[in-house]
């Protein structure tokens, strides 16, 4: 019998710097096409597939069904959404609710993609510490949570094969849960070394579910891989 299988799916590139950061860029639509075409060429086909609500979700899941040739319905859970980023940045810098500041104050670094990876990883810090959870309407704790429950109602499921497409806050706090028993530190490496569209792979086996790869990303071999974060 074939164990159950979960691929956890990171959405494709979104429209970083633009004023709606929930949609994805060309790029993005092209690496989710890609993965469908490859899960095409395998053979892959899910038995049921689940989705975040966000746009870039759900363009995401349009995508590779087309590159697949699938015509599945979704079901659609919100628990599998990212944490707020722009709450996050915010409670960093308040400032930076004003994009206009935000891309002010990174482009004055004449770096400003690696500044403002340095930054953010600076206010995951903040928020991820549990010490300001007053500042923020999702604490980490409250995020952590609401990813294992999702992640739980996808394994009591009895199916075979399931897709996931979600971000990479979600898919990082199911690998740092199934390799390092919920790790911060676990959790904070696999969150800044996600690839767009890469996928990790979940296997329930005897022992319980086993996270088997993650990041996946044969399918973005044609590409130089500094354009795919």
């Amino acid at each position: 019998m074939e164990p159950q299988t979960v691929l956890l799916v990171r959405h494709g590139q979104a429209s970083f710097g633009k004023s709606d950061y929930d949609q994805l860029s060309g790029l993005g639509r092209r690496q989710a096409r890609l993965l469908g075409e490859d899960l095409g060429r395998r053979g892959w086909v899910p038995d049921r597939i689940v989705c975040g609500s966000m746009k870039r979700h759900q363009q995401t899941l349009a995508e590779i069904a087309v590159g697949a040739g699938w015509e599945h319905d979704l079901e659609t859970d919100a628990d599998w959404n990212e944490l707020d980023h722009e709450a996050v940045i915010k409670g960093y810098k308040p400032a930076y609710r004003h994009l206009i500041v935000l891309k002010a104050d990174m482009v004055r670094t004449l770096r400003p993609r690696a500044a403002f990876e340095e930054m953010f990883e600076a206010a995951m810090e903040r928020w991820s510490s549990g010490e300001h959870d007053e500042e923020y309407a999702e604490t980490f704790t409250s995020f952590r949570e609401r990813v294992d429950a999702a992640l739980d109602r996808v394994l009591e499921q009895q199916h075979s094969r399931q897709l996931v497409v979600t971000s990479v806050g979600c898919i990082s706090r199911v690998a740092a849960r199934l390799l390092a028993d919920g790790d911060m530190t676990a959790w904070k490496h696999f969150a800044f070394s996600g690839v767009n569209t890469g996928v990790s792979r979940v296997v329930v086996d005897r022992r319980g579910p086993q996270l088997l790869t993650y990041n996946e990303i044969g399918h973005l071999d044609a590409y130089d891989m500094a354009s795919q974060r």
